[in-house]
């Protein structure tokens, strides 16, 4: 005699759910062929003028990329001449550094000097309308703005790794090298205290040690900031232009080599 299926033990149902499902899926892959690799072979295949234009693949990106090419041609700023980099002193790193200390002013963050890597700098800027796309070539990176403090030996430190480096590009301090060794060094136009601690703006790349500037691993404090190194360069370029000044940075001795 049957019985209402409230009335089967739930271990039946159980088990009859499992043979439903199990059943057909055995069945399945049990007819299904078994595939296996039979082998590879490297192959090149090179992109060359010669290859037919695939017109619907040029169709679906022309919107996307015509719209890139009006904001990467947007005109920022007005150059006066080619702005290069530099040793051990250049104008293309003190535009830079005085755009990081001058932008990092305005959101205030709080430090003494600033700091960054001379190989970071990837492309000089032309004479005449600087574009958008001219800021990425110089900084491509997404590095941000962080500043580190140091105590006085790290501090020390760090000036003379960027002395045996030939120098790096700084703003808000002076010094001299000499033997390599960083000389004389004023900050904030006061002379450099080894008991003093500083705090050093810089980006994320080189305050991870990037460059092998392993003294900001010594950091004793360190501050994030959400502002992007070249979004700072932006920002005041933009200042520049809408002031009326062309961008004409000046070598002023804040980096000699004895």
């Amino acid at each position: 005699m049957s019985r209402p299926a409230s009335q089967f033990p739930l271990r039946s149902l159980r088990q009859m759910m499992y043979s439903l499902i199990l059943v057909p899926l055995l069945y399945i892959t049990g007819c299904s062929p078994r595939l296996y690799q039979a082998g590879s072979a490297g192959r090149l295949y090179p992109i060359a003028d010669s290859l037919p234009t695939d017109t619907s693949l040029l169709a679906f990106y022309r919107p996307y990329k015509m719209k890139l090419d009006s904001q990467m041609n947007d005109v920022i700023a007005l150059s006066s001449s080619v702005i290069t980099r530099g040793k051990p002193e250049g104008r293309l790193n003190n535009l830079v550094t005085d755009a990081m200390f001058e932008v990092g002013k305005q959101h205030h963050l709080e430090f003494d000097f600033a700091h960054t890597n001379y190989f970071g700098l990837r492309s000089p800027l032309p004479a005449g309308k600087l574009k958008v796309f001219n800021i990425f070539e110089l900084m491509p990176f997404e590095n941000y703005l962080v500043t580190v403090t140091l105590d006085g030996q790290s501090t020390l430190d760090l000036f003379n790794y960027m002395a045996a480096g030939g120098g790096d590009p700084i703003s808000g301090a002076t010094y001299k090298i000499d033997n390599n060794q960083a000389v004389d060094i004023q900050i904030g136009g006061q002379p450099f205290n080894i008991n003093k601690q500083y705090i050093v703006l810089t980006s994320d790349y080189i305050a991870n040690g990037g460059d092998k500037a392993d003294v900001y691993k010594k950091a004793l404090k360190r501050v994030e900031s959400q502002i992007k190194q070249r979004d700072a360069l932006f920002e005041y370029l933009k200042e520049k232009n809408a002031a009326g000044t062309q961008v004409d940075p000046k070598l002023d001795g804040r980096i000699i080599k004895k």
